[in-house]
Formats: C-alpha cells, sequence, structure tokens
C-alpha cells in the first residue's frame, strides 16, 4: 500500500466513528483537487478550502438513492479534512480509474474496484 493511502485510511479512522466505517464503503478520488475547485455534493456545491483531494463515504451503501453520506475534503499531507453532510453521492463510474475503494465495511477490499454494496 503506498504512503498516501496509508495516510488517508489513517486520517478516515481519526475523523470518523469505528460504527461509521464498519457500516460503509469509503471511496478515494485520487485526483488532485486546486484550492478553490468546486465539488458538487448532492444539491450544494462546495469550494475546496485547500489543495488536495477527496474521500467519499457511502454510510448506508445498501439503500436507494438520497441516503446519507459524507464528502470528505482531505488536505495534501492527510493530516486534516473538512467533513461534509450530503445525502446525494457523486456520479462515480466505475471505470473511472481515479475512484477506489479503500475500506469496504471496515474492511480492506478484495480489490480497489469492488463497488458492490452486496457480497456476490
Amino acid at each position: 500500500m503506498n504512503l498516501v493511502k496509508r495516510k488517508i485510511l489513517r486520517l478516515v479512522r481519526r475523523t470518523l466513528t469505528p460504527e461509521q466505517i464498519e457500516r460503509s464503503l469509503i471511496y478515494w478520488h485520487k485526483r488532485v483537487l486546486q484550492k478553490g475547485d468546486f465539488i458538487q455534493a448532492g444539491p450544494q456545491t462546495v469550494a475546496m478550502p485547500f489543495e488536495g483531494t477527496m474521500v467519499f463515504v457511502d454510510l448506508a451503501p445498501r439503500a436507494n438513492w438520497a441516503h446519507p453520506c459524507l464528502y470528505m475534503l482531505v488536505d495534501n499531507d492527510a493530516r486534516n479534512a473538512e467533513v461534509i453532510e450530503a445525502s446525494i453521492p457523486p456520479n462515480i463510474d466505475e471505470t473511472d480509474e481515479s475512484y477506489i475503494i479503500i475500506l469496504r465495511y471496515g474492511q480492506k477490499p478484495p480489490h480497489e474496484h469492488y463497488f458492490s454494496a452486496f457480497d456476490n
């Protein structure tokens, strides 16, 4: 596991409760976002407060559309995060290599593109 991913995971574990982590699919959008870039978090548009990246936390991955979720805006050093509560996930295309799963119900996923909320 690379150093950046390890730092992101540490920050996720410091920021979220164990219960949130155990019930969630947690995605890392690896693309670097610049300060001032806009992020669509459901109906709200948020400006990136610093250069960094985004982690999306699906708090109810087995639910239908519009349910509690979190957007974590993470600084470049993965030391701080601004958490935004939302109810609409980003449009995650499974073919988009910039999104990976970093935790799946509190566990390391079998592979980084295991986006299914259900066990196969």
